[in-house]
């Protein structure tokens, strides 16, 4: 299973730290509560952000084979 990670906001970090050759990653920044969240988006399939009452609710991950 692909656990989003919560990242620490009192670190300044930057964008190109985060990127990972040969990976998507998905960053969440939730202004809301305060926090910010990562996560490696399947090879291949769909990431879908939920929010709920305009509060970030989860991460949904759906991942498929591809043929050829």
């Amino acid at each position: 299973m692909n656990r989003p990670k919560e990242l620490d906001i009192n670190q300044d970090f930057s964008v190109k730290s985060k990127i990972q050759r040969g990976k998507v990653t998905v960053i969440v920044l939730d202004g809301v509560n305060g926090a910010a969240y990562e996560a490696e988006a399947p090879e291949h399939g769909k990431t879908i952000i939920e929010t709920a009452k305009g509060d970030f609710s989860r991460i949904q991950l759906e991942s498929s084979y591809k043929f050829r």
